[in-house]
């Protein structure tokens, strides 16, 4: 009987991307993250017509339902953003990619803001 060698997971076959691609996928996580810090402030958005004591109920319903809608619109678009086809296939490549070599001291050397164009 002759032993098979069982694939490793560390040998996932990965194309190499090149600097523009590394560019692109930092800017879509910058404006993922964009994206959810303005979602942190969802819920004192709704809150704050409630703490407002000169406003009729019929003006606080309607700043409450504005915001509601808003703060729905947002989460959802956030969420088809993290669930693209594009994100996913990031994730993924990066996960090859830390498979492939899981030394992340040089992520340290890659700025956190500064991807997004203004355009």
């Amino acid at each position: 009987m002759t032993d098979m060698a069982m694939p490793d997971a560390r040998s996932i076959e990965m194309h190499l991307w090149d600097a523009q691609q590394h560019e692109d996928a930092l800017a879509h996580l910058e404006r993922l993250q964009e994206m959810l810090d303005a979602l942190r402030s969802t819920l004192p958005v709704l809150v704050a017509p409630l703490l407002q004591q000169d406003t009729s109920r019929p003006q606080m319903f309607v700043h409450i339902k504005k915001a509601a809608a808003a703060a729905i619109n947002d989460l959802r678009t956030f969420r088809e953003d993290w669930t693209s086809e594009r994100t996913q296939c990031m994730l993924s490549h990066s996960k090859e990619s830390r498979l492939k070599d899981g030394d992340l001291t040089k992520a340290n050397d890659v700025a956190r803001y500064g991807w997004l164009k203004e355009g």
